[in-house]
């Protein structure tokens, strides 16, 4: 069976194609002849009309659209096409013109238009299905999986506590981890290009910091790898790719006690208000002081990671697969 993987036009930010090219391997060993197709266009109304005739020129026996280019699920067959809605918060951080083309063409058209979704969480589900209770029998909930291999690790004791930050979106609320943080004798590792406001908090503040932009898979990996804890707080998220990552690299988590990091992160991290500073100090300050409660954590985060394997993720989208032919 031919299945084509059409992808938005290859950036510096490829979260999506990571996770792909993890699960694209498994899905090849179970006898699928896959292709990963990139969108070679930009986003400008010609780019749009050539990138259209472009994949429709691609189409195979079934076309997994993987995110980001929703709307060309307008112009695929509907019966032989699945998209992939990792989250929607374009409705929540977009306004205006933009917000109305979000919905639209990102979420209401593509929906409408095709018979097979998948999303990331049964949060991402849940937030479509309240907008549009229609779609609810069209959408089954496949998760990520973890993006890199789990392996034992040696870690070397810091003089300095070592905390990880990853994203510095809105969402990633990471102005409330600076807060809790500023008078705990820490350094942060920051993942993602800081704003002015960002940097001038950190410095008022004299909070010890490394900020990482636009670094390869491996140096995320050795960061992770030289991480005691990541701290996690977001106010929202489709998934929380992170979370596995650092429980993979034997790091303790601090994460949000919302859906959806906290289904993901099962047992293997501590829950936290993100809003609340005071409550994501106690807990770096627990896992500061308690050796044996941050071993436990770590253990339970080894075993949460096992639910996420791309040979697991691939057969649930090798189900879905068997299900679209017949």
């Amino acid at each position: 069976m031919k299945l084509n993987f059409f992808n938005r036009k290859l950036s510096k930010s490829l979260s999506i194609e990571k996770l792909f090219s993890f699960i694209i391997p498994e899905i090849d060993k179970l006898g699928y002849d896959t292709k990963i197709i990139n969108n070679p266009y930009d986003l400008n109304i010609l780019g749009v009309i050539k990138s259209i005739l472009f994949f429709r020129s691609k189409k195979a026996t079934i076309n997994h659209i993987t995110g980001d280019i929703h709307w060309l699920a307008i112009f695929l067959n509907p019966k032989s096409t699945v998209l992939t809605i990792h989250d929607l918060v374009g409705l929540t951080q977009l306004s205006g013109l933009k917000r109305w083309i979000f919905y639209w063409f990102w979420v209401y058209l593509p929906i409408k238009r095709l018979k097979y979704i998948t999303t990331i969480s049964q949060k991402t589900k849940k937030e479509i299905v309240e907008l549009l209770p229609w779609a609810e029998h069209k959408i089954t909930v496949i998760e990520n999986c973890l993006t890199f291999s789990a392996k034992k690790v040696e870690k070397i004791p810091h003089e300095t506590t070592q905390i990880l930050i990853v994203g510095t979106r809105v969402n990633k609320n990471i102005e409330t981890t600076f807060s809790a943080v500023k008078d705990l004798p820490v350094e942060l590792t920051i993942v993602g290009e800081l704003s002015k406001k960002q940097l001038q908090y950190l410095k008022e503040h004299n909070i010890r910091f490394k900020n990482k932009i636009n670094i390869s898979e491996e140096e995320l990996q050795q960061i992770y790898f030289e991480s005691d804890i990541l701290c996690f707080p977001s106010l929202y998220e489709g998934f929380g790719l992170p979370i596995l990552e650092a429980q993979a690299s034997e790091v303790a988590v601090i994460t949000s006690n919302i859906s959806p990091t906290k289904e993901v992160a099962g047992k293997g991290a501590i829950l936290v208000n993100p809003l609340d500073k005071n409550e994501i100090k106690k807990s770096i300050e627990l896992l500061m002081n308690d050796a044996e409660f941050k071993k436990s954590l770590i253990n339970s985060g080894l075993e949460n990671i096992k639910n996420y394997s791309p040979q697991m993720i691939a057969k649930k989208y090798s189900e879905l697969y068997k299900k679209m032919m017949k």
